[in-house]
């Protein structure tokens, strides 16, 4: 089963009490590639086009 997410602001309480172990430096440069690439594409593209196009600006963008 996949994550669930939250549906409510009183549901993320629970996540304040999980702890979470740290990335190592380079698993948080990954995952600031990711986040960054993302960000990027959203940006230039803007909102209401279909998933695929994300997707593969997102990879472009990845690379």
């Amino acid at each position: 089963m996949g994550i669930v997410w939250p549906l409510k602001h009183e549901d993320t309480k629970v996540y304040d009490l999980m702890e979470f172990e740290k990335l190592s430096e380079k698993e948080e440069k990954i995952a600031k590639k990711i986040v960054d690439s993302a960000y990027t594409v959203h940006k230039r593209l803007g909102p209401d086009l279909l998933e695929r196009v994300y997707e593969v600006c997102f990879c472009h963008e990845l690379s």
